[in-house]
């Protein structure tokens, strides 16, 4: 395998592990925005009352995109080994 297989196998690699924590680990991805807000120096979000995750709109649209980017970090992968090798 060429080197630049071997770079894009591993950028894919990080955007299906990218896809996976936003579609699969939702928590800790708001959590590390939240952080990344507050060391921004973004203004500070009103405290959110409890919710379930079913009532939160955005729970959704985390799972369909995460699902997509992890899909399409999976098919680069799996393409360019394939083909590249």
């Amino acid at each position: 395998m060429s080197g630049h297989v071997i770079a894009i196998d591993a950028v894919a690699l990080i955007v299906a592990a990218l896809g996976f924590h936003l579609a699969f680990r939702q928590r800790l991805v708001r959590r590390l925005w939240s952080i990344a807000a507050r060391r921004g120096g973004g203004e500070p979000h009103a405290p959110r009352q409890p919710t379930s995750e079913d009532q939160d709109p955005v729970h959704y649209a985390l799972i369909i995109s995460g699902t997509m980017i992890m899909a399409f970090g999976i098919l680069i992968f799996t393409f360019t080994t394939v083909y590249g090798s």
